[in-house]
């Protein structure tokens, strides 16, 4: 019987200072987050994705945990049926491929890293992404600061992963573009699926704010912690952890 696809969340553990620096960074029209306040909303985050990316029959969920499976900030969070793997040495290129090396090496027929970002990403995203896997060997779901929210990749592509991680300028705006291109020259076909939007600067988050208030909170999906910490939920008495 084949192995179940596999989601691999990459994730650090949420230690003030480390995590989300740049809502630390006052914008022009926003004000910035102290590093307590960022990396309780990090945190929050990752509530919700334990809870969101593991439900249902879909996929087996993985935690690529930074700096180790064991961490406490980390563990706690991700408990069973999450398995908790090490992110490893290198640049993030290196860590995706290592992570998706072991996901086919233990046969799983298709994979697909997500990063923890994106808080409201719907989990029907990813079900799309996994869906597109059916026919195309690569999917990916882009961000829109030139990166990339999801990527998934078939089984078959294994030979190719690491062309199309290679020297790729991670944390600049040309991400998606030079994966494509990397794609391309290893003859992977990918489908680039609708864009959605990380949460970055401090300016993010009244648009993460916007986007909850239009969500519906019975949804099954509805990532009820980032919610409650911003403040953003129908009922008063349910805000209790919020600071903005």
């Amino acid at each position: 019987m084949a192995e179940r696809p596999v989601l691999l969340l990459f994730a650090r553990s949420p230690v003030p200072g480390r995590v989300k620096t740049r809502l630390m960074d006052a914008g022009a029209d926003a004000e910035a987050l102290s590093p307590q306040q960022a990396s309780d909303l990090y945190r929050a985050f990752l509530e919700d994705a334990s809870r969101l990316y593991s439900r249902g029959t879909d996929w087996d969920s993985v935690l690529c945990a930074d700096p180790g499976p064991e961490d406490p900030g980390l563990s706690t969070l991700f408990p069973h049926p999450w398995r908790r793997r090490a992110q490893g040495d290198g640049d993030l290129g290196e860590r995706l491929r290592r992570a998706f090396a072991d996901a086919f090496g233990s046969g799983a027929p298709a994979a697909a890293a997500v990063g923890s970002d994106h808080p409201t990403l719907p989990v029907r995203r990813l079900r799309e992404l996994f869906g597109a896997l059916a026919t195309e060997d690569a999917a990916i779901v882009p961000a829109e600061d030139g990166g990339y929210c999801a990527l998934g990749l078939a089984a078959r592509t294994a030979v190719a992963v690491d062309e199309i991680f290679r020297a790729v300028p991670w944390s600049t705006s040309d991400v998606l573009e030079t994966t494509l291109d990397r794609m391309r020259r290893a003859g992977v076909s990918c489908r680039k699926l609708e864009p959605f939007y990380d949460v970055d600067r401090p300016e993010d988050l009244e648009r993460l704010k916007e986007d909850l208030r239009a969500r519906d909170p019975r949804e099954a999906d509805f990532p009820s912690a980032t919610a409650e910490w911003l403040g953003v939920w129908p009922d008063p008495a349910s805000k209790k952890r919020g600071v903005l």
